[in-house]
């Protein structure tokens, strides 16, 4: 059984995962603007006359994406492996790892967030267009690496013919 757990595919999955749950916040912040924009400057008026929600609950409907990316994330990372006729107990310890990395707030705070920010905030210094060119060019880089990690075994040097 540990020879069929492949740990550097784990790693890349996990990775790629981070980079498609950062990217899809990013564009739910980018599609909510205004009222992100109202709750950043603290304008709670501006931002009750754009919704009913109280403020509290735009942060657990953030959080609701943010699973919802998980989610989706896990269902593309188990269609992969299925796919490429990989264990399934690779996928299963990433669900375990990323949902661990959920309580410590990995996807919100933290040191990779703010060099995430930081990144996002280089495009402009609106929140909307930082947000929007950040999260796509996040969650791209995220499907570049499942992309990647499906296309690892085609691509190798001993599966090429020699010429």
């Amino acid at each position: 059984m540990i020879k069929k757990i492949h740990l550097s595919l784990i790693l890349f999955e996990t990775l790629a995962l981070f980079f498609l749950i950062n990217g899809i916040q990013r564009l739910y912040l980018a599609s909510q603007r205004e009222k992100f924009n109202a709750i950043m400057s603290d304008d709670l008026d501006k931002y009750y006359s754009l919704t009913s929600l109280k403020a509290s609950d735009f942060f657990i409907v953030r959080g609701y994406w943010t699973f919802g990316a998980f989610i989706l994330g896990i269902l593309i990372i188990g269609i992969i492996n299925w796919k490429n006729k990989i264990n399934i107990i690779n996928s299963i310890l990433t669900f375990v790892i990323v949902l661990l990395l959920f309580p410590t707030g990995v996807f919100v705070k933290g040191i990779l967030n703010n060099y995430l920010n930081y990144f996002s905030g280089l495009f402009s210094e609106n929140y909307s267009i930082s947000f929007l060119i950040g999260g796509s060019i996040l969650s791209l880089i995220g499907l570049i690496i499942l992309w990647r990690i499906t296309h690892a075994k085609e691509n190798t040097m001993h599966n090429k013919e020699l010429s």
